[in-house]
């Protein structure tokens, strides 16, 4: 093993053990989604007018708000 292989090894342990601290650290927070009237009044919302696209964008963009 050369010592450019050993300092490589060396680094992916230190950033191994930082990111196990980072996560030990960090709150996990329970994810929050959709309930089927919240999908049923998306729906209203971007139908008939609009397409499936139109549709699955408007769920991202409430799930993003409910989960920021």
């Amino acid at each position: 093993m050369t010592e450019e292989d050993e300092e490589f090894n060396r680094i992916e342990r230190e950033a191994a053990m930082r990111m196990k601290a980072v996560s030990a650290t960090v709150a996990k927070r329970e994810w929050v989604g959709l309930t089927d009237e919240v999908i049923s009044r998306l729906w209203l919302r971007t139908s008939p007018y609009f397409n499936e696209d139109d549709f699955a964008r408007a769920i991202e963009k409430y799930l993003r708000e409910k989960n920021t």
